[in-house]
């Protein structure tokens, strides 16, 4: 016979889950996806140069993982999932403010490392959140 786990607060739940969703949706309600291309074609860049722009984000992503991955267990998830966005966000205010293909690669290189930034924390972090409500 199996016995289950006293239920934990349906309101702290309720109120993590609320968090996470507003979080989610933040994270992503970015008004510039849908126009990057054409910032970027019309400041005249060619398809190769759009393309190793995401080349460039996605070798940053790859290379800041772990060390990113290691640096919120070590330091502090919450700070990561602060930080993340707010480099992403630098990354675009370049793009927008100063428009060129310097200033598009140094935003993709924050881009990359704000999603490193959060990838994986905020599993980690819910993780250590419902194991603390005992959920």
């Amino acid at each position: 016979m199996t016995t289950t786990p006293p239920r934990v607060s349906d309101a702290r739940v309720r109120r993590l889950t609320s968090t996470l969703y507003g979080y989610a949706f933040l994270e992503d309600f970015i008004l510039l996806y849908p126009v990057y291309a054409l910032l970027f074609s019309d400041t005249g860049l060619t398809v190769w140069q759009i393309s190793s722009l995401f080349a460039l984000w996605s070798v940053t992503g790859v290379l800041l993982e772990v060390p990113s991955g290691a640096w919120a267990d070590t330091v502090s998830r919450r700070l990561s999932l602060w930080l993340g966005p707010l480099l992403t966000a630098a990354g675009f205010a370049l793009w927008v403010l100063l428009p060129s293909y310097g200033a598009f690669a140094v935003g993709f290189v924050l881009w990359g490392a704000g999603g490193a930034l959060g990838s994986g924390a905020l599993e980690a972090l819910v993780h250590d959140e419902l194991e603390r409500l005992g959920a």
